[in-house]
């Protein structure tokens, strides 16, 4: 069939770069593809003409895609286009399922029987098993989740040995627990994911007769979203696609979101080293010129991608908008409003699911329809999130021995690990609280007993407090904060807590709550909604598109995740993450096809870098600071000595006055952070360099 009949027959529209893209059929081709461009168009196209046009047999093409969905998508778009009977002839795969594959066929000629593959329950109990055996303690649900992650890194990067050891646990020995899973691994006969493309790349590299047979079945590899795939897949990949080398990537390293999972967009930008072709679709079908602009403006700033230019095909109208508010609380009851009486497709974006539990909170007690995609359980099953349940539960029976023994070390009371076994034991024995123990025993410094005192009269005052106001005292008073801090933990989560706390009258209301927003969310994974309004994170979005979009909680720490001083002192690795920062926030504003809303916040606390970006001319914001990205955010030395010398000066129990708040007393100190008691009587935190920086602050 010639071309024209082929355009004419199936309906085939397409613009020159996309048509010159379809036709690459030989050799090596990276199509770079950016967001709203129809690459999904092509592909499809591309496979009808390589078999209608070139007359090449469909079971000698091989089409990998990023998730089993995908595939399926993919084969039914086709089949749509060109008909059932060629799209079952197609092989559409995933790279585990083609892992799978070889692993079965080494098998069969091997007269032997494969490692089963782990489910995925099995392989937490694992992990749990291992982590129980080496570190000594039960891993809470984020030491499982953080170490099936760094397990899956650490096999789709290829790390040798010495790589392995450079991975790091939250307090453990991570190569350690990896290798003993390993071994476990194979003394049970099992494999993870991870395993499959690690004994399929084994297999064909040692057995040339089994590479022999794939690339003899597959003449053509198309490989859809390139950007998301890893070291070992690519090497997979690059191995099956020799010597013929007809392989078609289609990928935009500026989409490149996965790194957790091991994406190596550093694959794409070789390409081009190895005699490849690198073709360009540069037009976005899907946003308005205002957007599309703002996004190219804003991604052009990173330095690991090949230069390209996105334009807009579908002209001016649509907004890109500011949305400022004084703080992160002010974006839920915005966000309310924009949920009352919704009728075009709205996305609510953001980081991670954590985001978005104070806006469903709010939602649900206000009755308003949403649809959240999907959502996560990891916040109410975190360490954190769990101390906070034993340190409420403590204070509502400060005589509980076992329970002491779980809770005391993680707060500021100097409580050594032989005295707090001693105080649980003699405790158990006369039902005395193991603090008031402590506190009276004469034998212990009057500084240690003091503080026992302390920590005693604040489990008091915890059962009274606000919700919102227990996890500041949990936080502050009782040194929790700093158990935190000290082991690099997840600070947001408690700040998720504190506004979650404010509609609690209590802190066993608050667990009550969490409880509740557990079963919400769990009941709303499973339905399947309409409704226009929906909360996802911007992984969860990617591929997809919204009329009206709102970015949420843009700040430095949250996103970007790392703040720009924080880049300043860190090394390559940390250039790239925040670079894919930089990445997932254009994903997101890509999301968006005629109104894209930022919010932005005044209070320094939430300053953004990106948004800095996006908005540089505001009143009062000044200029962006990231224009280079090593020297991002930085303040002088002198202006830093200077600030923190007068920091110095701010202890506790020193005279201040606020600009806004008036007299008050430093009640607490905690890193950078001060707590005022003022004169009114309300109590608040502070970013103590910034207010120093800003003259917010002088002592009184």
């Amino acid at each position: 069939m010639d071309y024209e009949s082929f355009k004419n027959r199936y309906g085939v529209h397409l613009n020159r770069r996309q048509e010159e893209a379809m036709m690459a059929v030989d050799g090596r081709v990276l199509l770079l593809a950016v967001p709203g461009s129809g690459k999904t168009t092509v592909l499809v196209g591309r496979l009808g003409y390589m078999i209608f046009c070139r007359e090449i047999e469909p079971e000698n093409i091989l089409t990998v895609t990023y998730t089993v969905a995908a595939a399926r998508d993919m084969k039914a778009r086709f089949a749509s286009v060109f008909g059932g009977d060629a799209a079952s002839r197609l092989d559409f795969r995933t790279i585990n399922s083609l892992s799978n594959q070889i692993i079965r066929y080494y098998a069969r000629l091997a007269g032997g029987e494969a490692f089963r593959l782990i489910s995925e329950d099995k392989r937490r109990e694992l992990i749990s098993a291992v982590y129980r055996d080496k570190v000594g303690t039960l891993p809470a649900e984020n030491d499982i989740k953080g170490l099936s992650a760094s397990i899956t890194y650490a096999k789709n990067r290829m790390l040798d040995k010495e790589g392995i050891e450079q991975l790091t646990g939250e307090g453990f020995d991570f190569s350690a627990v990896y290798n003993e899973y390993c071994r476990r691994m194979r003394a049970l006969k099992l494999m993870d994911f991870d395993d499959q493309m690690v004994y399929a790349l084994t297999i064909l590299k040692k057995y040339p007769e089994i590479l022999s047979y794939f690339r003899n079945k597959y003449h053509y590899i198309c490989v859809d979203e390139a950007q998301d795939t890893s070291k070992i897949q690519h090497e997979i990949i690059e191995l099956l696609a020799r010597p013929r080398g007809n392989l078609f990537m289609v990928g935009d390293e500026d989409q490149s979101i996965y790194g957790f999972r091991a994406a190596y967009p550093e694959a794409l930008h070789a390409f081009g080293d190895k005699g490849g072709k690198i073709l360009l679709l540069e037009e976005n079908y899907r946003s308005n010129s205002e957007i599309v602009a703002a996004a190219d403006a804003f991604i052009r700033k990173n330095s690991m991608r090949h230069p390209k230019r996105m334009v807009s095909v579908r002209g001016k109208g649509g907004s890109l908008r500011e949305i400022s508010l004084f703080e992160r609380r002010g974006q839920y009851k915005y966000l309310l409003k924009v949920a009352s009486g919704c009728s075009e497709k709205t996305a609510v974006l953001y980081r991670d699911n954590d985001c978005a539990l104070p806006l469903i909170d709010l939602l649900e007690r206000e009755g308003l329809p949403y649809r959240c995609r999907q959502p996560e359980l990891g916040f109410f099953r975190h360490r954190a999130v769990r101390d906070v349940c034993q340190l409420t539960e403590f204070s509502h029976d400060t005589t509980n021995a076992d329970l002491f023994l779980e809770i005391y070390y993680k707060l500021s009371a100097a409580i050594s690990r032989e005295e707090a076994h001693a105080a649980a034991a003699k405790s158990r024995e006369n039902g005395r609280p193991p603090l008031e123990l402590l506190a009276s025993d004469t034998a212990r410094s009057p500084w240690k007993r003091r503080l026992c005192r302390e920590l005693q009269d604040n489990f008091h005052k915890l059962t009274l407090d606000r919700a919102d106001s227990a996890i500041r005292r949990i936080m502050q008073e009782m040194g929790y904060g700093k158990y935190i801090e000290d082991r690099s933990g997840d600070i947001a989560k408690m700040e998720i807590l504190e506004i979650l706390g404010q509609h609690e009258h209590s802190a066993l209301g608050l667990i009550r709550r969490l409880s509740e927003l557990e079963q919400i969310i769990t009941e709303k994974a499973s339905e399947t909604s309409d409704c226009p309004f929906v909360l996802s994170t911007i992984h969860s979005s990617k591929g997809l598109e919204y009329d009206r979009v709102f970015l949420m909680d843009v700040y430095d720490g949250m996103l970007p995740k790392l703040s720009p001083d924080e880049l300043v002192r860190a090394g390559e690795e940390a250039q790239k993450a925040y670079e894919e920062e930089r990445r997932l926030f254009y994903v997101g504003m890509t999301r968006a096809k005629v109104s894209l809303n930022i919010f932005t916040f005044r209070d320094r606390r939430y300053r953004s870098d990106f948004t800095c970006d996006m908005f540089p001319e505001q009143p009062g914001r000044g200029k962006p600071q990231s224009k280079a990205l090593p020297q991002a955010s930085v303040v002088s030395k002198t202006d830093k000595k200077t600030v923190a010398k007068q920091a110095s000066e701010y202890i506790p129990g020193v005279r201040v006055v606020h600009r806004s708040f008036g007299e008050g007393i430093i009640s607490r100190m905690q890193a950078r952070f001060v707590t005022i008691t003022f004169k009114s009587g309300d109590t608040k935190t502070f970013d103590l360099l910034a207010m120093i920086e800003q003259g917010i602050i002088s002592r009184g």
